[in-house]
């Protein structure tokens, strides 16, 4: 069968694994990204310019060029809309399956199946689900009962199976197909991996935990499954001959929560593949040899969710149980290693005062490794135990939570979910505080604070000052400038031949190219027998 994963924005590790593993099984995989410039639903979104820019009659010839007989849809709730919009394009060329997976897929099924042009939806990994439905569909049959996906039948009617195990030997998968995105992504810029599956913890905000609660009782379930240190460095190895990249980002929810899984990684990783690298962590994992250890591994940068710096909004809302003496304990033993790290804060916290905010600057202050402060305003991912609490305290109507569900609400890295126009003005004012605090030295960072200078930031103009900080930390800081290399690599493709992203490479319905594409696509190595996607009208 041929299958065509589509994806925006970013590089995506799960559809690289579910490739690879379609791949081993002896289908055709194929990739349709959009990057969508200026509005990557990531980190830089400037309306007027993802205008000008907009990729998709692009992506659509893509899709059609690849010749389909699946086409699946990987999506966040930050771009599920965008993944809709795209399906319903493809809906009206292409008779097709279309199948929506991804985090917003596996907490939401009930919306996303719901959708006109939507034929399934995938609960959760999809490896195996994936392979099950392609192998039915190469027997003819549009088989409505596997596990691990719900489905509309041709009447219309939606059958809801149960999530299938997951899978528990993570070494006995392929390694993840990064040939499916290497024309789209520079990654030779950086490599991004993933080691592992799951989190410890069980944060109320965050959509690994929700998915983690749906789980649970799933047979094989494990709060985190971790591939071996031994299959890591083997795709380091043999990724890094191929694409020759300058550094690693390791981007698990955290880096590991086996203290002898990281000391046997950072005794071989320096001798096997000797790059710089980041990590993700939580305050509880940080441990003097540890971070010693991956100080001199080569991790330039420990980046660490503080979130809150008030134990009673942190515990009671966030489920975050560590205390601020843990807190401070894990920052000093970073400050005292001497290995840089990063601090994640999250703003418009339900209970968060101007006072939490004010004692956590006091703290940033202090802090001489500190390289960044990252505030992000709170979004509400669907599904997730904070929105309970948020309704139960009339911060949120249920209509919004419904439009939270259709990913209506704002990304966190830009204004966030709504809140009422006084609360949010103090918080953007923090938020420049404390990403003006990255930029200075201790000194000039205490000085800042105890003159209360910050204030200029209640009347100064938000947006433009924050996009200031923003720009200049392409200058400085590592991830930051690979983020601006690979914007210019996108950019320069547009203007590549060659490029799946050519900008001339564009799909028009009714030009006599299109409809030949379009039969081409439609007509060649048509199905034995019944075809699965007739069938499903």
């Amino acid at each position: 069968m041929r299958i065509t994963f589509v994806t925006m924005g970013w590089e995506n590790p799960s559809v690289e694994y579910i490739s690879a593993y379609l791949k081993a099984e002896g289908h055709e995989v194929a990739l349709a990204y959009e990057q969508s410039l200026f509005d990557d639903k990531n980190y830089l979104c400037i309306p007027w310019l993802a205008r000008l820019f907009d990729q998709g009659s692009n992506l659509l010839h893509q899709i059609v060029a690849s010749r389909p007989e699946v086409v699946a849809f990987s999506v966040m709730a930050i771009n599920y809309r965008w993944g809709i919009r795209r399906a319903a394009e493809v809906k009206a060329l292409l008779d097709v399956p279309i199948i929506f997976g991804g985090y917003h897929a596996i907490t939401c099924p009930d919306v996303i199946i719901a959708k006109p042009p939507v034929d399934a939806v995938c609960l959760n990994e999809g490896e195996l689900a994936m392979a099950d439905l392609l192998r039915r569909l190469d027997e003819g049959v549009w088989d409505t009962t596997i596990p691990g996906l719900w489905f509309k039948d041709k009447a219309g009617t939606i059958i809801k199976n149960p999530r299938r195990p997951v899978i528990a030997d993570l070494d006995a998968m392929p390694l993840p197909d990064k040939e499916l995105y290497a024309p789209v992504i520079p990654i030779r810029n950086y490599y991004l991996a993933v080691t592992n599956r799951g989190c410890p913890y069980n944060c109320t905000y965050c959509s690994v935990s929700t998915v983690s609660d749906l789980e649970r009782d799933v047979p094989g379930f494990k709060k985190v499954r971790e591939r071996s240190v031994d299959s890591v460095l083997q795709e380091l190895r043999l990724n890094k001959d191929r694409y020759n990249f300058k550094w690693v980002d390791f981007r698990n929810a955290v880096f590991s929560y086996t203290p002898s899984w990281v000391l046997e990684f950072c005794s071989r990783y320096p001798r096997e593949i000797g790059l710089p690298f980041r990590i993700f962590s939580h305050p509880l994992l940080i441990r003097e040899d540890l971070c010693i250890a991956l100080r001199d591994a080569g991790c330039f940068g420990v980046q660490m969710g503080l979130e809150s710096y008030d134990p009673t909004v942190r515990n009671e809302v966030l489920n975050r149980h560590e205390t601020n003496a843990q807190i401070d304990r894990a920052i000093q033993i970073m400050e005292r290693v001497g290995i840089h790290y990063s601090l994640d804060y999250i703003l418009g916290l339900p209970g968060q005062t101007e006072a939490e905010l004010q004692r956590a600057a006091a703290m940033f202050a202090n802090l001489r490794y500190l390289y960044r402060i990252s505030p992000f305003m709170l979004s509400y991912l669907p599904r997730t135990r904070i929105i309970d609490q948020a309704v139960a305290a009339g911060i949120l109507k249920e209509e919004e939570n419904r439009d939270i569900d259709e990913g209506l609400h704002g990304n966190y890295m830009d204004e966030g979910s709504p809140m009422e126009r006084r609360r949010r003005r103090m918080f953007q004012a923090y938020k420049l505080l404390f990403r003006s605090m990255s930029f200075m030295p201790v000194w000039l960072r205490r000085a800042f604070y105890h003159s209360r200078a910050y204030v200029i930031f209640y009347v100064i103009p938000f947006d433009f000052i924050l996009r200031l900080f923003d720009l200049s930390m392409v200058f400085r800081d590592r991830d930051a400038r690979a983020y601006a290399l690979n914007y210019g690599w996108w950019f320069r493709k547009r203007f590549d031949p060659v490029s799946p992203n050519y900008w001339r490479k564009r799909f028009k319905v009714g030009s006599s190219q299109a409809d030949a594409l379009l039969r081409q696509a439609t007509g060649e190595m048509p199905h034995q027998g019944a075809s699965p996607a007739r069938e499903i009208g």
